[in-house]
């Protein structure tokens, strides 16, 4: 099936948010895309974007963390920005975190909805504040330009875990 890219759902208040859905159908359960998602040190395996992620204790709603972008948006981020928190957590269901930017916040939400032949992975990007449109030019783009990149890599990481297990 091909990716959805549902910009429709982009919102545009001056001020206040731009939004971006992705979906697509993985042919895997959500239990086997679970683990790659819910493992936030092994994000960086699956996200082309990150080239490391930390957590500051256990995954739980609450914990903060720090995401480290590739390159030299990498570079100055560790340098600048603060811990992102996550705000939801669903065992195989529902992965939110809320990372503050510059005036805002950029939250980015996975989910995992089981389907028929799969799971729908959906990924929701939302970006606020008055400097969004800026951030969105730094960062917001590439996250949902590189979103079938993530597909692919989730969906061979859930394969090898699966040769693994049988």
């Amino acid at each position: 099936m091909p990716t959805f890219y549902e910009t429709d759902s982009s919102v545009y208040r001056p001020g206040m948010t731009w939004t971006r859905t992705s979906r697509e159908i993985l042919p895997f359960s959500p239990s086997a895309l679970w683990a790659p998602l819910a493992d936030f040190t092994r994000w960086p395996d699956w996200d082309p974007d990150l080239d490391r992620v930390e957590l500051h204790g256990p995954a739980a709603v609450g914990t903060t963390g720090f995401l480290v972008p590739n390159g030299f948006r990498g570079r100055v981020h560790s340098r600048v920005a603060e811990p992102f928190t996550i705000t939801s957590l669903i065992q195989h269901g529902e992965i939110a975190v809320r990372q503050p930017i510059p005036f805002g916040a950029l939250e980015i939400t996975l989910r995992l909805t089981e389907v028929g032949g799969g799971t729908e992975f959906v990924q929701e990007v939302t970006m606020g504040g008055p400097l969004r449109s800026v951030m969105v030019a730094i960062i917001g783009g590439d996250v949902v330009e590189h979103f079938d990149v993530k597909c692919a890599r989730l969906a061979e990481l859930a394969a090898a875990q699966a040769d693994h297990d049988a």
